[in-house]
């Protein structure tokens, strides 16, 4: 069986949508958390950002990150990849713009040369639906299914 397509699915099912995440990443004085919108697509989650921001200046620095989206957890690599309007990104930042629909156009100044899309490469995940939870190993594009009942409230 293809745990890892089903533990895809999964994931995209709870999170291929505007969610707000627990983002943490590390600064010479240790790990800072904040809450952000994220967008799950493809194996990697995206944010809206600005370069002046202290995660971007975190992952500057030292791009390993960790979130939390209920009780899923992901582990990665923080990349930015510019601003929205590169040539390259402007596909992608249509999707961003229909996803982060509700506060885009208020909040994300895309001519700022400094506003950025944060790129989460996810390395490992935990992720549950209501009868398993998937240890999911991206390198490897391999995931263990554990069978279980999921009783916590959310």
């Amino acid at each position: 069986m293809d745990f890892f397509s089903e533990a895809l699915a999964v994931m995209d099912s709870q999170m291929g949508y505007d969610v707000c995440i627990s983002l943490a990443t590390l600064s010479d004085s240790g790990p800072s958390v904040r809450v952000v919108d994220g967008y799950y697509h493809g194996g990697s989650l995206y944010v809206v950002s600005h370069t002046a921001s202290h995660k971007m200046k975190d992952i500057a620095k030292d791009p390993r990150v960790a979130g939390c989206y209920k009780i899923h957890q992901i582990w990665g690599k923080g990349v930015n990849m510019g601003n929205p309007k590169k040539p390259e990104n402007l596909e992608f930042a249509s999707t961003l713009r229909k996803v982060f629909f509700k506060f885009y156009d208020r909040h994300v100044n895309e001519d700022d040369p400094e506003c950025c899309i944060l790129r989460i490469i996810i390395s490992n995940a935990v992720v549950f639906s209501p009868d398993a939870k998937y240890i999911v190993d991206f390198h490897n594009r391999s995931a263990q299914k554990i069978a279980m009942k999921l009783d916590i409230i959310e």
